[in-house]
């Protein structure tokens, strides 16, 4: 890499501060600072275009980012701003995809043989019958059996890099020049591989460390900055003052003085609020998307795009219903609107298997029928234990219960649980399925829509499953069974493949129109519009909770800043009665 050497100069026409100029000067290693819409990712781009002549033919330079939402915002300044020679000379990955490769590539030098990925749902599973430390489970997995879970793809990737130099060389011969976005994100695991990747390969940084919200995550460390100034001493650029996102707007001020609980810098035409009694949520959030959608159209915007945004997945889908239905808000009627939803995927798998189940009964004993349905929910109490690393109490319980009860079925112990009741008086009612999947289902759906033994939570967590679209997989998967059978027998196992697909799907997809989601999906997307829905404070909807610690309020501003700058034009905030204020002062 030491024959590489900076071109003079920019793309002609293009206007960069002093700040940014001197960082497209200087040599590496760089760390580029600033805020939503500062230029990082243009300044990053420009630094590479600026490296392409320098490559040889089988040379790229290397774009890592954490989220597909990031890589392909990337890919679109990719197109704005360099000619087509030099976009096929920039790879654009995710840490994980591009750790991925190293270790299906060169894995076997580890275990002696073929690496095997568990992906997100095996894992789940795996973790859910672990009764020890997942964490040391899943290093042992690699160690001992070659089998990796995402967690350990860095760590593997880092190893391979350390022990093998011809693999490593490999790699900084590929890759001479290395840009790391949002790296203020990045784990322990890798940390040590930047720090590896940096000793043969050009290293440029991009960080917001007022974007660090994943700080629940005990492995991304709030002094990863420092860790990276002491290691490895790169020039350090900020260009924090700058807005490239919503200029001329205050959406950025506001924004800034919510993380930094300040006084908000007077009227700001951009930001709205509405704050809302607990009887009239429904057509408050209905109300600020239509208020949102019609402002943005007036700009000029045919296909406006509105992001909705919340802090839990049970808000998504409690606001998902609300734009779902007719509403009326100051005499004026709103139709439903249509949505996308972008959602997390493993327990929203789970709970549709679930209501899959229930679409069988009709093809089977009810003994056979209600013990598969109780096995799936006591697999989706698994995943949702799984899904917290210190566990969660009820979930486990519960897990316990329908296991049991499935058990006791199966050995023809007469049950009396309301549970069991409930299930059984609509498996003996006629004319349970028609024959219509998008009807059945949501008439399986709905049995689901009760407090009785928590299986509000698996509907919770269904409702996230968009099914039934012209081309659904799902949906003519049901109905071919129908067609051949009378009944969707085997609907669970036929499903859980194509369910698995969509999840898979649904992290590529980009969303349009209006499209519902949390804050830590929305990381790394822009909208023309935000509307943020926060929930009562004494609930985990709230973004600020009334008993929430100081560090918990810090985070909930940080959470806040990139909800709000996620907009490029109007922000709608649509708060409770009796929330607590965003500023103190």
């Amino acid at each position: 890499m030491g024959n590489l050497t900076m071109n003079d100069g920019g793309p002609a026409g293009m206007k960069l501060s002093d700040t940014a100029e001197n960082a497209l000067q200087s040599e590496c290693p760089v760390l580029v600072l600033g805020g939503p819409g500062s230029g990082k990712t243009t300044l990053s781009l420009l630094k590479a275009k600026s490296y392409v002549s320098e490559l040889a033919p089988e040379q790229a330079i290397l774009f890592l980012s954490f989220s597909r939402a990031a890589v392909r915002q990337v890919e679109i300044r990719c197109r704005d701003l360099l000619n087509a020679e030099e976009q096929r000379s920039i790879e654009v990955r995710t840490y994980h995809s591009f750790a991925l490769d190293i270790l299906k590539t060169h894995g076997r030098l580890l275990t002696g043989t073929p690496p095997r990925i568990l992906y997100p749902s095996e894992e789940t599973l795996l973790k859910s019958c672990h009764s020890g430390l997942w964490e040391k489970e899943a290093k042992r997995l690699a160690a001992e059996e070659g089998r990796y879970v995402f967690g350990e793809f860095a760590s593997a990737a880092n190893k391979l890099l350390v022990g093998s130099k011809a693999v490593a060389k490999l790699i900084a011969d590929k890759y001479p020049v290395v840009i790391l976005d949002e790296f203020q994100d990045t784990n322990d695991s890798q940390w040590e591989l930047v720090k590896t990747l940096s000793l043969l390969s050009r290293m440029v940084f991009l960080a917001d460390p007022d974007q660090r919200i994943f700080d629940y995550d005990k492995h991304v460390s709030a002094e990863r900055l420092h860790h990276l100034r002491n290691d490895l001493r790169p020039a350090e650029f900020d260009l924090g003052g700058n807005n490239h996102r919503s200029p001329n707007s205050g959406i950025l001020a506001y924004a800034n003085a919510v993380l930094h609980n300040k006084a908000f810098p007077g009227s700001i035409g951009e930001i709205e609020t509405i704050t809302y009694y607990p009887n009239s949520f429904d057509k408050s959030v209905h109300f600020a998307v239509v208020s949102t959608l019609s402002k943005l159209r007036k700009e000029g915007l045919e296909r406006p795009s509105v992001a909705v945004l919340a802090r839990t997945n049970a808000m998504v889908a409690k606001t998902s219903d609300c734009l779902s239905q007719d509403h009326e808000f100051r005499s004026r009627p709103m139709k439903p609107i249509v949505h996308d939803v972008l959602w997390d995927t493993g327990l929203t798998t789970a709970a549709a298997l679930v209501v899959a189940s229930i679409l069988e009964w009709t093809a089977l004993p009810k003994v056979t029928a209600l013990a598969q349905t109780f096995e799936l929910i006591a697999e989706y109490f698994d995943i949702k234990n799984a899904s917290n690393s210190k566990g969660v109490k009820y979930a486990q319980e519960a897990s316990k219960k329908y296991s049991n009860t499935a058990k006791s079925l199966k050995a023809g112990d007469k049950l009396r649980c309301e549970v069991t009741k409930h299930f059984e008086k609509v498996y003996d009612s006629e004319s349970l399925f028609i024959g219509r999947p998008a009807d059945d289902w949501l008439k399986a759906r709905v049995l689901l829509d009760t407090t009785t033994g928590k299986l509000n939570h698996v509907f919770g967590d269904v409702k996230f499953v968009r099914l039934f679209r012209a081309t659904d997989q799902i949906g003519g998967c049901l109905s071919d069974l129908w067609d051949r059978h009378g009944n969707y027998i085997n609907a669970s196992r036929l499903l859980r493949r194509p369910l698995s697909m969509q999840s898979l799907q649904s992290d590529y997809r980009e969303p349009v129109g209006c499209s519902l989601m949390t804050v830590h999906k929305a990381k790394g997307k822009e909208f023309d519009g935000v509307v943020i829905v926060d929930g009562h404070p004494k609930s985990a909807d709230a973004f600020f909770r009334e008993k929430a610690s100081p560090s918990e309020r810090e985070s909930a501003r940080r959470l806040l800043r990139v909800a709000i700058t996620r907009a490029r034009r109007h922000v709608f905030l649509v708060r409770p009665y009796g929330a607590l204020p965003l500023a103190d002062e």
